[in-house]
């Protein structure tokens, strides 16, 4: 009896032992998720990049026959060679807010046709797009890192010594979970916006899902994230439910659908911009890619090794010459 006893008594404290490490794991796991800190990478300097590969009839047949990669990139993004660049002047902290979203990020004033409204429409539509209508409907604050930035559009010919965006803001969400409440709160303001864009005969703004808010991110050509990338990335498309997207490494892999069902691949570099886009077609055939351009750094890396070489080799004359005087 005895021997029972003790049997069942040891069992409860394995039991017991047992469910107090599972609890403690799993409390781990939520602590580890629930605190992961990111931080930005960006640094100052300038980043080009290059279009290296458009197949126009696949693009056509695959991708969208109305719509050419300029209207999803700017500048001359349809040609091959064409090159963009972009200067990073500074980082620092801010507070972001529905309307920043809206006018930067969404750029919803680009689907207010003014040449199809008359002032009064214009004046009553803009109105919802205020600061101060936004702000106390939306009141919540987001936390960003956020870089000023100019930027020159895709350009086939040499870089124009002034840039085409002059003030280009490229925030970094300190928290990905950010993303989902920016976009269940842009939805709710279209709803409240839609009813009116309605009643004057105008097309309503779009209402978006996870899938569809992550292209507009990609295509916006301010989308930056923070490292871990992975971890940001990973928990990014998890918190916006998106069912065609995953993540692997620093790249994320979108399933999109056009005219074919088509993938686009989008890698961030270790500063945590878009490095680079690739779409390719179901069998896995690039039909458009756009590149970071390192010509720039393999001149001077060149340069620099010719200017060595050639100062070793004075270095080395002159040498020669004091011991042949000696």
């Amino acid at each position: 009896m005895a021997i029972i006893m003790k049997r069942n008594r040891v069992k409860k404290i394995s039991l017991g032992f047992f469910i107090l490490s599972t609890i403690l794991i799993g409390l781990s796991s939520t602590s580890i998720t629930a605190f992961t800190t990111y931080e930005p990478a960006l640094n100052k300097g300038t980043v080009a990049f290059i279009v290296n590969q458009y197949n126009e009839g696949k693009w056509e047949d695959t991708v969208d026959r109305e719509l050419d990669p300029d209207d999803f990139f700017d500048g001359d993004s349809d040609e091959i060679g064409a090159r963009s660049k972009t200067t990073i002047k500074n980082v620092g902290n801010y507070k972001w807010d529905l309307h920043d979203a809206l006018i930067f990020l969404l750029d919803v004033e680009s689907f207010i046709d003014e040449d199809k409204l008359n002032e009064n429409e214009t004046l009553f539509l803009l109105s919802f797009l205020s600061k101060d209508y936004v702000d106390e409907v939306y009141p919540e604050k987001y936390y960003v890192w956020e870089a000023l930035t100019v930027k020159w559009d895709f350009e086939t010919e040499e870089f124009d010594e002034s840039p085409d965006e002059k003030a280009l803001i490229l925030p970094i969400f300190k928290n990905p979970q950010d993303y989902n409440d920016l976009l269940e709160d842009y939805n709710k303001w279209t709803l409240s916006v839609n009813s009116t864009k309605v009643f004057l005969g105008k097309e309503p703004f779009p209402i978006l899902d996870g899938d569809d808010f992550l292209w507009l991110l990609i295509t916006s050509g301010i989308f930056t994230i923070a490292r871990p990338f992975n971890s940001y990335l990973t928990t990014l498309i998890d918190k916006l439910d998106c069912d065609d997207a995953e993540v692997k490494g620093n790249t994320l892999i979108l399933e999109k659908k056009g005219e074919e069902e088509y993938t686009v691949e989008v890698t961030f570099s270790d500063q945590g911009m878009q490095s680079s886009l690739v779409i390719k077609n179901d069998e896995g055939r690039v039909i458009y890619e756009i590149a970071q351009d390192n010509t720039d750094m393999v001149v001077l890396i060149v340069s620099g090794v010719i200017a060595a070489s050639v100062a070793g080799i004075l270095i080395v004359l002159i040498i020669r010459r004091k011991k042949f005087r000696q």
